[in-house]
């Protein structure tokens, strides 16, 4: 893809939709089940070492590639693509710092947004739903006055710039492109904010139809440039990462009877430990929930106490997806699952020394684990779905996530 440079912002723009996102062919994904179940024996998590993947969050770690304009003869690119996350960035490409195009995912469709020295533009949620996890092809084109995108063959939006030819237009060398993410220490600005990291893979690519072996060299030096081979929505928390979030994020709507509220949804891939923590200035525990996988038990703890506890019967496997609902109010902490239910009392002292801390600013919940000191064990391993307060966590809006984890993707083993 080559980005036009002296080209006033567009006289015609055609835009196709599919209407019904059900409707259009989709690549079979051989590779994906996601009926799968997993089995409670120990199961190896396979890697492909075909498909990228292009969501680490880490910027010293952001995939660039770079072309030179006088080596290219076409200026079409295309990859297969998948993803369960409804927003980020695919790919930014630029020729100059006031050029550049980029393509990103909003609400589960296809944006595009642009830039050159004559203005700006966004389009935006175009085409099928993208973000089903299943593979699409797709296409982006251009000539010197139109760009095209393209999902498995069907044009979804089309571009046709009027050239502005009396103005002069600045020497540049070089087209860029990164994957995954705006440039890091960018100072560009997009029209329409995106959450930038896309939590997605990349197959079958061709850049400009160029060598893209810095690609290749980054699948083989680290796994984790490798996409899992089948996966399926859910959060995925490797042994050593975790997400830290302030409590104020999850306000509830009556303020007068505070009382915590959590829905965990658990499937276990290596080992349990601390699924969710609150705690106070000076790091202070205020309330753990802990899996122990060995034990088959859900423990709660208050002020370094254990409140309440939920151990599964010896049937229920942990490496299959588990809800457990955890509500602390005024005198007793409640653990539900759909087949039961139990209470345990606590002291009024205690929850109001709970309460507190959680309208505390200092105070900090982390999720997955908690320091990066934290013992061996300590942290889950394993994926997560949780809504707390009734607002679903979103871990892309995280004040700090470790760069490995998923936010949107889950593995599934063979």
């Amino acid at each position: 893809m080559k980005l036009l440079i002296g080209v006033s912002i567009p006289v015609i723009v055609y835009l196709l939709s599919y209407g019904d996102p059900s409707v259009g062919a989709i690549l079979p994904d051989h590779n994906q089940d996601h009926t799968a179940k997993v089995s409670c024996s120990v199961e190896k998590l396979m890697r492909s070492s075909e498909s990228l993947y292009i969501g680490n969050g880490d910027a010293r770690s952001v995939l660039r590639l770079e072309f030179q304009l006088s080596e290219l003869t076409s200026n079409l690119s295309s990859f297969d693509f998948r993803t369960f996350d409804p927003e980020g960035i695919i790919f930014y490409g630029d020729v100059g710092r006031d050029n550049w195009f980029v393509l990103g995912v909003r609400d589960s469709r296809l944006e595009v947004q642009m830039s050159n020295g004559n203005g700006q533009m966004v389009l935006s949620k175009w085409g099928p739903n993208v973000s089903d996890g299943q593979w699409r092809k797709v296409t982006v084109d251009s000539t010197i006055n139109t760009i095209d995108v393209r999902v498995n063959g069907e044009v979804v939006v089309m571009l046709t710039y009027h050239v502005n030819n009396g103005q002069g237009s600045p020497s540049y060398s070089t087209l860029g492109i990164v994957l995954g993410d705006l440039p890091p220490g960018s100072d560009v600005q997009l029209l329409r904010p995106l959450v930038p990291a896309l939590d997605g893979c990349l197959r079958n690519w061709a850049w400009v139809k160029k060598n893209t072996e810095v690609l290749d060299s980054a699948m083989e030096t680290d796994e984790n440039r490798r996409c899992f081979q089948n996966e399926e929505p859910g959060a995925f928390f490797p042994a050593h990462g975790y997400a830290t979030f302030k409590p104020a994020v999850f306000s509830t709507k009556d303020k007068d009877s505070w009382t915590f509220r959590l829905q965990l949804s658990f499937r276990v891939l290596e080992d349990g430990g601390i699924v969710l923590g609150l705690f106070g200035a000076g790091n202070i525990s205020a309330l753990t929930i802990t899996l122990d996988l060995e034990k088959q038990v859900l423990e709660v703890s208050l002020l370094g106490k254990l409140a309440h506890s939920l151990k599964f019967p010896p049937g229920v496997c942990l490496k299959h997806w588990q809800t457990v609902d955890v509500v602390i109010q005024s005198n007793q902490v409640v653990l539900s699952t759909t087949e039961a239910s139990s209470s345990m009392d606590i002291l009024p002292a205690d929850f109001k020394a709970l309460e507190d801390i959680w309208l505390d600013p200092d105070s900090h919940i982390s999720i997955g684990g908690t320091s990066e000191q934290a013992e061996p064990g300590a942290r889950f391993s394993g994926c997560l779905k949780i809504t707390l307060q009734g607002t679903a966590v979103e871990l892309d809006s995280a004040q700090y996530k470790h760069p490995l984890i998923h936010s949107h993707s889950c593995p599934l083993a063979i």
